[in-house]
């Protein structure tokens, strides 16, 4: 099993996006868009744990982490070329073989993630092939014994053992380290230029090479809103809709400014 606790930005993030989906969609409920954006965000984080970045893709990634709308897909992810679909409930019987089949029955990989009731953190308690799952419901239609039996398919060794995912999985920490996060407001390390604010962590494999994006704080006063009360997780949205531009820096080339 694997356990993501969700920073304030992300858990921001995942309920503006959701809002913003249903709100222009006018489908769905935000509190369970908001749950499923959590587990997708938990699922990303694995990836990058575990398998090389070349090997996996995150359809929803810029929807979440820009707070808009996302394009129809009947997948989240694709990991070693199978589609992937993220489930995330606070009910584990939601992850019944029978349950998951009503809504996910075309794609590859299921993935149940577990949603607990405190908020504190979500578990990401396994995956299973569809064709795997389609057999299981057959064989427990007519089954008798008590129910918690029927959620044997999950994962019950480390990890789901990483092999039956793909073939290149391993501990690689594929995380970005840098030390800032969104709202920290920044300086060049030699002192030139204006102040920044961070408006989001680039994922190295965007650039090569870890980085933050900034808006010039010049920018920002120039946009048609005070962004000093926007939410940090919501500046890269602010940013993007108002087409402030953003600039990438490497991490080590920036430093926390003296009026932070």
């Amino acid at each position: 099993m694997y356990r993501y606790v969700p920073d304030e930005i992300d858990k921001e993030r995942a309920e503006h996006q959701a809002i913003i989906q249903v709100s222009e969609t006018n489908r769905g409920d935000v509190d369970v868009k908001r749950v499923g954006n959590l587990g997708e965000l938990a699922f990303e984080q694995f990836c990058r744990e575990f398998i090389p970045v070349e090997m996996w893709n995150w359809k929803n990634e810029f929807a979440i982490r820009r707070c808009n709308p996302e394009s129809f897909s009947k997948y989240d992810f694709k990991v070693f070329g199978y589609e992937v679909d993220v489930k995330t409930s606070r009910d584990v019987s939601a992850f019944l073989p029978e349950q998951v089949l009503e809504t996910d029955d075309e794609d590859d990989i299921v993935v149940m993630v577990w949603h607990r009731d405190n908020e504190d953190a979500l578990i990401l308690l396994g995956w299973e092939r569809i064709e795997t799952l389609k057999s299981k419901a057959e064989t427990q239609a007519d089954y008798s014994g008590d129910e918690p039996a029927k959620l044997d398919h999950l994962a019950a060794r480390p990890m789901n053992q990483l092999l039956e995912l793909g073939p290149s999985t391993a501990q690689m920490d594929q995380r970005p380290k840098n030390p800032f996060t969104p709202g920290d407001r920044v300086q060049k390390h030699d002192g030139t230029g204006d102040e920044a604010i961070v408006i989001e962590r680039v994922p190295p494999e965007k650039l090569n090479y870890e980085a933050v994006a900034v808006a010039f704080i010049p920018q920002l006063e120039d946009g048609p809103g005070d962004w000093k009360d926007i939410h940090p997780a919501k500046l890269a949205s602010y940013c993007d809709d108002q087409s402030i531009k953003t600039y990438p820096y490497k991490y080590s080339n920036l430093e926390f400014s003296d009026t932070s």
